[in-house]
């Protein structure tokens, strides 16, 4: 059995993710109370590269998607996992004690989403010179207002 079937069974039985494979990255769609688990099953399985932590904002539906993409370099395999949090409490846990980079990461997706990577100890600003009072990459966000001063 490959290395990705034995990470997609463990991943679909024990944490109920949802799978699907497009153009060589599999993808995983897990629960808010299994995204930690997962990032550190990974890591132990290998995933040494954590390429990015990231989110959308489905404002329709009232959450955020957060997402972080991963490859293991000794398995030349991309996976990306994926969770939704709700818009009203975006709270999900920090990455940053799995990979030291997820720390910058999120500290962006802090600022820009206003959403709160419980752990991470470094969530001050990074690039705005002064906090809106609702975050600039939420779709509620009037950016014409700041446009027009």
């Amino acid at each position: 059995m490959k290395k990705i079937d034995e990470i997609t069974n463990h991943l679909q039985n024990k944490m109920q993710a949802e799978h699907s494979v497009e153009q060589y990255t599999n993808y995983f769609k897990v629960s808010s109370s299994n995204y930690l688990k997962t990032a550190k099953y990974l890591k132990a399985q290998g995933f040494d590269r954590l390429l990015t932590v990231s989110s959308v904002d489905w404002i329709e539906e009232g959450n955020f998607e957060v997402y972080f993409i991963l490859h293991s370099l000794s398995e030349n395999i991309y996976v990306k996992v994926t969770t939704e949090i709700p818009r009203d409490n975006p709270i999900i846990p920090s990455l940053d004690k799995i990979w030291v980079n997820a720390g910058l990461h999120e500290q962006e997706m802090w600022e820009i989403f206003g959403i709160t990577f419980e752990g991470n100890p470094n969530l001050k600003p990074l690039f705005l010179e002064k906090e809106p009072e609702i975050p600039p990459f939420r779709k509620d966000f009037n950016w014409r207002e700041i446009a027009e001063h």
